[in-house]
């Protein structure tokens, strides 16, 4: 199995590319590994990872037999965007794999996208300039999916040195390989960490697969395994005995277990619903009733201050009444609203301060209550007197106009009354004046 699928091969061909891709099954398989290991790494997209493609450029033909991955710090989050210092460990890994002159050199570079669909971004097509220069270097994006099959697509430099960067001229999908099966015997130790995943030797010679547009590359059939003479040995493994003896690798593990959990996630919130009946009313008794968000806000028009809750809250739905408490001055005012009012899920307050703070208590029919709270900072409109009426000026004006009439003729009564009073005064003196003579003339001194 693993002599077959090891050095089966695929070819890629698109009539404006000038050149034929010619790629190992194993190669893209072990990339679409990491690529759908990282896509399960983190919720909502995962992560972007990404590499170069080593290989040759021989006879018009651009071969793929290895890969190399960039380890990407991902300083500007979850997308493969490279930092200065991801530049740099690119750049070792470009002159690392250029030592290797006349065996394994860069023929591309790769990486995924799960965000976004299979394209080449101005981004992507700046850093392929810039370190995949030659005419013949392609770029191979990926897209993970969580049900389906990882497709895939070449992208490349057509004769006058352009790039379609905006989707790949044949997509295909890349179906899982078989596992390979480990002899009997010590497994193989993992390859150093700091050292690029290089191959080297004679190219492996296999079975060819052409890879048309939208279609899935599909391994051939592995060759039965051949019966040695004699009775079978019992501790010689089968290949379901491999299996259960946990010889899958590590990625493949992570993701059945990915899965597993995903299944078992999806079982329990079946039963859950199933059930619902049993465990919701126990559970909606035990949440009070006052953690409910009755989602208070206050809006401020032209100083009108509109205090707004959620109508549909079940604690407004349920309240036989509450009290609305306004703190605007020296002393909060408090106002009862009934049910119906406090229903309508609004009330409108004339604000008198830059500053309000508004509490809602809710008194519920069980004897507990609903708060909410929210506040207010803003400073106040000027306000401006309203536009008079044509109408009310005249009539004002008319009333000036008699009020100074008025004015001027109760002056002129005063003036009046004064020179009345002036002459009785003198009338008064006159007669008062007589009677004292005549008084003096019946005196009888005289």
């Amino acid at each position: 199995m693993a002599n077959g699928t090891d050095s089966a091969r695929a070819i890629w061909k698109a009539p404006q590319c000038p050149f034929t891709i010619e790629y190992s099954l194993r190669v893209l398989d072990d990339i679409r590994l990491a690529v759908v290991d990282a896509f399960f790494s983190l919720p909502r997209g995962g992560a972007e990872i990404g590499g170069i493609l080593l290989g040759k450029y021989w006879k018009r033909r651009v071969i793929i037999e290895d890969y190399a991955a960039l380890d990407c710090e991902h300083a500007f989050g979850p997308s493969f965007a490279l930092s200065p210092r991801d530049q740099a460990r690119l750049a070792e890994l470009l002159a690392l794999a250029e030592q290797n002159s006349g065996q394994l050199n860069p023929v591309g570079w790769y990486h995924s996208h799960t965000r976004s669909e299979i394209l080449l971004s101005e981004a992507d097509q700046d850093l392929h300039n810039r370190y995949f220069p030659e005419a013949w270097q392609v770029a191979l994006v990926l897209k993970p999916h969580t049900f389906r099959p990882t497709r895939a697509g070449f992208f490349f430099r057509e004769a006058d040195g352009s790039i379609h960067g905006t989707a790949s001229y044949q997509e295909f999908g890349l179906a899982p390989l078989p596992v390979r099966p480990i002899p009997s015997g010590v497994a193989p130790g993992p390859e150093p960490a700091s050292a690029p995943r290089l191959r080297h030797g004679p190219e492996p010679r296999g079975p060819v697969i052409a890879v048309a547009a939208g279609a899935v590359s599909e391994p051939p059939p592995p060759p039965a395994p051949e019966r040695l003479p004699g009775p079978a040995r019992e501790s010689e493994p089968q290949p379901a005995d491999q299996l259960r003896l946990g010889l899958l690798p590590d990625r493949e593990w992570r993701s059945l277990g990915i899965v597993l959990v995903i299944a078992i996630g999806l079982m329990l919130a079946v039963v859950g619903f199933q059930t619902r009946h049993l465990w919701l009313p126990g559970l909606t008794a035990a949440i009070r009733p006052a953690s409910v968000s009755i989602g208070l806000t206050a809006i401020d028009n032209d100083g009108q201050l509109q205090i707004q809750w959620d109508r549909n809250a079940p604690a407004v739905r349920q309240g036989a009444n509450a009290v609305l408490e306004i703190d605007d001055g020296p002393a909060p005012r408090e106002i009862q609203l009934d049910a119906l009012h406090l229903q309508t899920g609004t009330f409108t307050y004339l604000r008198q301060s830059e500053q309000i703070d508004v509490k809602l208590a809710i008194h519920l029919p069980n004897g507990q209550q609903a708060h909410g709270a929210t506040s207010f900072l803003g400073k106040l409109p000027e306000r401006k007197p309203p536009p008079e009426d044509p109408q009310i000026r005249k009539q004002r004006d008319a009333l000036a106009e008699e009020a100074v009439k008025l004015r001027s003729d109760l002056a002129a009564e005063m003036a009046r009354t004064k020179k009345l009073e002036r002459s009785l005064n003198q009338v008064q003196k006159v007669l008062q004046e007589q009677q004292r003579k005549r008084l003096e003339n019946q005196s009888p001194e005289r």
